[in-house]
């Protein structure tokens, strides 16, 4: 089994629950007292939101960079993001370390294909609903039309992950506003979810379409990769 490299603390909610879902399905298919082999580096996400927020790109990148290099001295074979929104920096990273970075777009592409759908809804923080570093290549990689919701939502969405998700605060009213904006989406055409915020799932065990955690889909896309030969 290769070792996983967890970049985490992207909230530290969120990492916990890529830590639960990679030890799960390496005993799922390993059975007995098989785990995950993980070594984890967890920034201090303050820093990184302030950079992201001052829109200071080298300052974020130099921030992510630090935590690859130290998974990459700690044994790694191989570095997962655990973030949908930090993918926006990941040619930075990659570009500085020696080992593989595996790209949540392309896990999330991969299930969204194997289920055959056409459409889909994306839901995340604004920069992943906005631009085309994370849209575009799951409809490219995917062959699907992606939707998003409008503007006001978009903000909405992004408030509710940055002010209270990502300090574990999830509340009923931000699940039902949610709900209604999947039923806007689902109107729309879209015939299935993308919660590409790690803390979404969280919100939202069940909607009125059907689901894709990115966490869950990214975390078994991992476990593919350790165990391959």
């Amino acid at each position: 089994m290769k070792t996983l490299g967890l970049l985490g603390g992207t909230s530290w909610t969120s990492t916990a629950e890529y830590y639960r879902f990679l030890n799960e399905e390496v005993a799922a298919r390993l059975g007995g007292l098989h785990s995950a082999r993980l070594v984890l580096a967890s920034i201090d996400f303050a820093e990184l939101e302030q950079a992201m927020r001052a829109d200071d790109r080298p300052g974020a990148e130099a921030v992510l960079v630090g935590a690859a290099r130290q998974l990459e001295r700690a044994g790694a074979d191989g570095v997962m993001l655990c973030s949908n929104l930090i993918h926006r920096y990941h040619d930075a990273v990659a570009q500085a370390i020696g080992v593989p970075i595996l790209h949540i777009g392309d896990a999330v592409a991969g299930a969204v294909k194997d289920a055959g759908y056409a459409a889909v809804a994306l839901l995340g923080a604004r920069p992943l609903m906005e631009e085309a570093f994370y849209r575009g290549r799951i409809r490219e990689k995917a062959g699907v039309t992606v939707l998003t919701p409008d503007q006001p939502d978009r903000e909405y969405i992004n408030a509710a992950i940055f002010q209270r998700m990502c300090r574990n605060v999830y509340t009923d009213d931000d699940r039902a506003k949610f709900i209604a904006i999947l039923e806007g989406l689902k109107a729309r055409g879209a015939q299935c979810a993308l919660l590409c915020c790690t803390e979404l799932p969280i919100l939202l065990p069940t909607g009125p379409l059907p689901l894709l955690s990115s966490t869950l889909v990214h975390s078994r896309h991992g476990v593919d990769w350790a165990l391959s030969a």
